[in-house]
């Protein structure tokens, strides 16, 4: 069954608004994008660290790394089950991270601050003291550890040394809705609005009001 003329056209309509909406969406999220980023900047102090591989694989930012790597603040850190990592932040402390375990390392204040994403988080201060921020607020001094129901997050004193091990990581987090995203979305409604117009243009051809050629007789 073919749709009116009409009908086509308000689709076709609909879809180029679809399109243009999805576009203007598209810029001014990378806009927001982009002055959040320049205040992370502001505020997170750039403490770099070098990465030492002591076994197994590990990974920063999702791409394999090797020992002398540098790792910046806001880079997370995986290693897989048999893996272990010791990033070293010079003045700001070091961070051990044991098999199957993620952590994200920023720096803010001149402090170094650990994150991790496991279902269970075990914790132990070598040197130094670790001031839990969440999910509790306490401090770990040295030679002591602590065991958490879930992720932890934690700020090193100077100089400090800590181990940190995932019992368990946690699932994907929700659907990030990025530049990515929304220009597969924008790239959508164009199709939309092509397959429109084609759709229109043989409604077109189809009603132009020419009658077929009667058969000679």
């Amino acid at each position: 069954m073919k749709l009116p003329k009409r009908h086509l056209r308000t689709l076709l309509s609909f879809a180029l608004v679809m399109t243009v909406t999805t576009l203007f969406t598209l810029r001014s999220y990378a806009a927001i994008e982009t002055k959040s980023d320049a205040g992370n900047s502001a505020s997170a102090q750039d403490c770099t660290g070098t990465l030492t591989i002591k076994r197994g694989t590990v990974t920063v930012n999702g791409n394999a790394a090797q020992t002398g790597a540098t790792v910046m603040t806001g880079s997370v850190i995986a290693t897989s089950g048999s893996g272990n990592a010791i990033i070293d932040l010079g003045a700001a402390g070091r961070i051990e991270v044991k098999g199957n375990t993620a952590v994200t390392i920023t720096c803010a204040g001149g402090a170094a601050h650990v994150r991790t994403n496991c279902s269970k988080t075990e914790v132990e201060t070598k040197s130094g003291q670790l001031n839990v921020t969440s999910p509790a607020t306490e401090t770990i001094a040295a030679g002591q550890g602590k065991h958490y129901n879930g992720a932890m997050e934690a700020d090193l004193s100077a100089g400090a040394s800590i181990e940190v091990e995932c019992e368990g990581r946690k699932g994907g987090g929700a659907l990030m809705v990025g530049p990515g995203l929304l220009g597969l979305l924008a790239l959508l409604g164009v199709g939309a609005a092509v397959a429109a117009g084609i759709a229109v243009g043989n409604g077109d051809t189809t009603n132009s009001g020419v009658l077929p050629a009667s058969p000679s007789r």
